[in-house]
């Protein structure tokens, strides 16, 4: 792949993927955190509905299941991936603001003190599989007919 067709045809989609992705990961929490707390609680961490490490997640899973066509393999890898990734963020995010951003102290199966649980988890492998697999594609499709 050229650089002009890296810039024409990958960008776009990644760029869009990080969209997509920070707006479902916003709606997610949004809604779930409304639930659980009985009134709307606005989840951003932007002036937008987005929330970025959603998107860059986003952004990075297709790259790795390009080729893979396992819905299990990508859903059990995505789900440990998304984990760790979760498990970095959270201590990123505590080191530059010096606050929790999120917290899963209240929920069964939560580990490194409440920074990461096994449900979380699963539901991001879950939202991992059907972004790699319908999402995503959906994305190239049109990102393909908007350029030419």
């Amino acid at each position: 792949m050229t650089p002009k067709e890296f810039i024409t045809k990958k960008i776009p989609v990644m760029v869009a993927d990080f969209i997509i992705g920070g707006f479902i990961g916003w709606v997610y929490e949004t809604v779930l955190t409304s639930i659980v707390w009985g009134r709307f609680a606005e989840r951003g961490v932007l002036s937008i509905p987005i929330l970025p490490i959603y998107g860059i997640f986003a952004m990075i899973m297709p790259f790795f299941y390009k080729k893979e066509h396992n819905i299990f393999i990508v859903f059990i890898t995505s789900t440990i991936a998304a984990t760790i990734f979760e498990l970095i963020g959270a201590y990123v995010t505590e080191s530059i603001w010096h606050q929790r951003l999120w917290d899963y102290g209240d929920w069964k199966f939560n580990y490194f003190d409440g920074r990461i649980s096994l449900f979380s988890s699963l539901i991001f492998g879950v939202m991992c599989v059907l972004f790699v697999k319908c999402i995503h594609p959906l994305t190239e499709r049109l990102i393909r007919k908007i350029t030419k």
